[in-house]
């Protein structure tokens, strides 16, 4: 693909990326930033799929998205249906890989981690908290969905989709992200750990892929970018922390170039989470502290790493000798 081509994509892809940010920037304008991240992490979830995987999957994650968000609610006060629900969760974007889609669908995920770690303050609605959710999630996906439909339809993406995974892979995947999302989960609400709990559980999302090798790379970058990123939020909300609306508008100019980037481009890995962070740090930390989410996200970030790393050291062999006796290099 040309440079011109290329920077009509960019140019796309990042005016769809703005507008999904606009809902969250009326509601953050009219007082209420405590709902802000539902719907903008529902719209990006929705429409990160439709732009990345096939659009049967794409479909398929934005309407399970819907039915899982209203879930959460009971979910964050009830550790067995915690577990359930990210079980779930986590077999559904391991599958995914099948059609090498797993990466794409995690961003839904997150949205429903953070729900069920600390679900917004919506006891007073008087539809109820998990209808409230699951409505909310599902006119923010819809449009997600259709945005990320539409410029796909308008500009085809430019990155090669990869190989997909073997059903043997696929499977172990699938039940590893469900057993340490599960169990995760369980703890995270059992302990009312709320938003740390949230980056806790995303990092596993993160790391952990269906290659060993992949997940070990993913690690380290990981662990840099956040740091990295955690202290560039820091620095702009120490200069704009009276300013709410400035500061929204920056976390969406952060996620918008993150994600622009990450979806145009092959720039490594821990660029993205530097560019990510910030704008994810600022967003989640509108509705209540921007300090207290930063620490918690760096801390339990570091701690979900090092989990990540000691599951990656005892499965390393067994993967090894499955692919040795395949005849394959990657494993």
């Amino acid at each position: 693909m040309d440079n011109r081509r290329r920077a009509s994509v960019m140019v796309g892809i990042t005016v769809l990326l703005a507008l999904a940010f606009v809902p969250g920037l009326v509601i953050t304008s009219l007082g209420y930033p405590v709902l802000t991240s539902v719907a903008t992490l529902a719209a990006l979830g929705a429409l990160v799929p439709a732009l990345l995987a096939p659009r049967s999957i794409a479909i398929a994650a934005a309407a399970l998205t819907v039915v899982l968000s209203g879930l959460t609610a009971s979910a964050a006060t009830s550790p067995w249906l915690a577990a359930l629900v990210l079980a779930a969760t986590g077999a559904l974007v391991g599958a995914a890989s099948i059609r090498d889609a797993s990466g794409p669908l995690v961003v839904a995920a997150i949205g429903i981690v953070f729900l069920v770690a600390e679900p917004p303050p919506l006891a007073d609605v008087g539809a109820g908290p998990g209808w409230t959710l699951a409505l909310s999630t599902a006119g923010a996906a819809a449009w997600g969905l259709l945005a990320g439909l539409f410029i796909r339809w308008r500009r085809p993406p430019t990155r090669e989709p990869g190989d997909p995974a073997s059903r043997a892979r696929v499977w172990a995947f699938s039940a590893t992200l469900a057993v340490v999302l599960g169990v995760s989960g369980f703890f995270v609400v059992s302990l009312d750990l709320g938003h740390g709990g949230g980056w806790f559980l995303m990092t596993f999302l993160i790391i952990l892929q269906p290659y060993l090798q992949d997940a070990w790379k993913l690690t380290i970058e990981r662990a840099l970018g956040t740091v990295g990123g955690v202290v560039l939020a820091m620095v702009l909300y120490a200069l704009l922390q009276d300013l709410p609306v400035a500061l929204y508008v920056i976390a969406a100019i952060a996620i918008i170039v993150a994600l622009t980037v990450r979806t145009t481009t092959d720039r490594p890995y821990w660029q993205y989470v530097v560019a990510l962070t910030p704008g994810v740090v600022l967003l989640e930390g509108l509705g209540r502290s921007v300090i207290d989410t930063a620490e918690a996200r760096v801390g339990f970030t570091l701690l979900a790493a090092g989990i990540a790393v000691a599951i990656e050291a005892a499965a390393r062999p067994l993967y090894r000798r499955r692919a040795l006796r395949a005849g394959q290099t990657r494993y």
